[in-house]
């Protein structure tokens, strides 16, 4: 998986949004993109902070 092997902290990816999404936690997934302020480089997903993306950039 493209996300994984860029992924800046791979230990934490488990709780980022490619993996949310793959795991359909759908409730976990719209309580962390309310107020997105980040933007993965890798996939495009916006969430809340820097710790649900793999590649954060800011909004």
């Amino acid at each position: 998986m493209k996300a994984k092997r860029n992924c800046r902290c791979a230990e934490e990816h488990a709780g980022h949004m490619c993996e949310l999404e793959s795991e359909q936690d759908w409730e976990t997934i719209r309580c962390v993109t309310d107020r997105p302020a980040v933007q993965c480089e890798n996939c495009g997903a916006r969430a809340n902070g820097a710790r649900y993306v793999c590649m954060p950039a800011e909004l």
